[in-house]
């Protein structure tokens, strides 16, 4: 684990996520999950690690934050078909609302983030 994701983990709202926990973590509410992995063959996952918490900033108690353990990442990776790394999965009481690979600019994640975690119109109504 690097320093930036150890860093990231020690934030509120920051759960280090396992094959175990993922489940129950996702079932409720706006979650989104980080998938790390080998920063040194990945270097964005670090990137990503330092900014997420000024995403959440930006998003305020609209989402919960899981870091993918990279030791457990293969498996649950094919389970929500992740192919790049880093990768951000949002979901919605266990569906999955969509997916942002790679580092994004700044305004591509508010942009993108505000719609992923718009109301759907039943929870509007």
């Amino acid at each position: 684990m690097t320093p930036a994701i150890t860093r990231l983990l020690a934030k509120p709202g920051v759960e280090a996520l396992t094959a175990d926990t993922l489940d129950a973590f996702t079932a409720h509410g706006p979650t989104a999950i980080f998938f790390t992995g080998n920063a040194t063959r990945y270097p964005e996952i670090d990137d990503l690690a330092t900014i997420l918490p000024e995403l959440m900033a930006a998003f305020p108690q609209k989402f919960r934050l899981g870091v993918i353990d990279p030791d457990t990442a293969r498996p649950l990776a094919v389970k929500y078909r992740i192919t790049i790394r880093p990768t951000l999965v949002f979901l919605r009481n266990g569906v999955i609302l969509g997916t942002l690979p790679r580092m994004r600019d700044w305004a591509v994640y508010l942009d993108e983030i505000s719609k992923l975690l718009a109301p759907t119109a039943a929870e509007v109504s």
